[in-house]
């Protein structure tokens, strides 16, 4: 007789934790309330301990330069992956404080007005690329391998898009940043590799992709935020400053920080019938 181990995901434990989750996940889409005000809280601290608010396009400035100068640098990266009304409080916050941050824009999220805004204010817009992923969805590509053979044309994808975003909105975009998908966990690629070729990015004129080596190395702690109720993933950045580390990047999604109830069931039914589409239309 064949003895059937328990599954853990039919298990009392595991259905509570899916339970947990599911939970969880629904009071920060749909409940959660506005926290702007500790953001603000954070940067004000930050002020007062005599730390510099630098954008990734400031920081590295200052790294091209010949290295950071003496001091304390807070390096702030919005990826705006959806919800731009929050966005827009956040840009507010910063306005405010008189700091300036780096906001990377999804195609799905791009706000001409908005970026141009934000560059003019003396802070950085620029565009978080996802092509890889979305390439993989669109053929249906089951594994690296695949994804390594379509590389030159989910190259050619970016480049098109990053120079219509470069052309719509007149910024320089000398940085970028990859944007994370469910595919790319799936797939186990990331976005990001799709820049590792150099003569791509030497022609597009882009001049650090966010998480190059040649910007993270000078980084003494990174912080990113988190759904509820893990709010922040690396533990709080305020232990951090009050530390006086030296280089503190602290990277913000908006969603994190209100619920956008109409933004937010949208993304997830997207998500949904993604996963679904890709999967019921794979060969076999």
């Amino acid at each position: 007789m064949r003895i059937l181990k328990p599954n853990n995901s039919q298990s009392p434990v595991g259905n509570g934790r899916f339970l947990r989750s599911v939970l969880n996940r629904f009071y920060s889409d749909f409940m959660l309330q506005d926290r702007t005000s500790e953001l603000r809280l954070l940067l004000e601290r930050a002020l007062s301990l005599g730390y510099e608010v630098h954008s990734i396009a400031s920081f590295w400035e200052q790294i091209k330069a010949g290295g950071p100068r003496p001091g304390l640098h807070l390096v702030l990266r919005l990826d705006i992956d959806t919800d731009l009304r929050t966005t827009r409080a956040l840009w507010q916050l910063l306005r405010d404080l008189g700091v300036r941050g780096t906001f990377y824009f999804r195609l799905s999220t791009l706000d001409v007005r908005l970026m141009q805004a934000i560059h003019e204010a003396g802070s950085e817009a620029s565009y978080h690329y996802e092509e890889l992923a979305a390439y993989a969805k669109r053929y249906r590509l089951r594994s690296r391998a695949e994804v390594e053979a379509h590389m030159p044309a989910i190259r050619a994808l970016f480049a098109d898009n990053y120079r219509r975003v470069k052309a719509q909105t007149g910024l320089p975009l000398h940085t970028v940043a990859s944007h994370g998908d469910w595919l790319n966990r799936k797939l186990g690629v990331i976005n990001l590799e799709l820049l590792q070729d150099p003569a791509l990015r030497e022609v597009l004129g882009i001049e650090l992709e966010a998480y190059d080596a040649a910007l993270q190395q000078h980084y003494t702690q990174r912080y990113s935020d988190g759904p509820y109720p893990t709010f922040w993933l690396d533990g709080n950045p305020l232990a951090a400053l009050e530390s006086r580390q030296p280089v503190i990047e602290v990277l913000l999604h908006p969603r994190h920080w209100r619920a956008n109830i109409p933004v937010n069931a949208t993304d997830n039914l997207r998500r949904v019938w993604e996963a679904l589409d890709y999967r019921l239309t794979l060969p076999g």
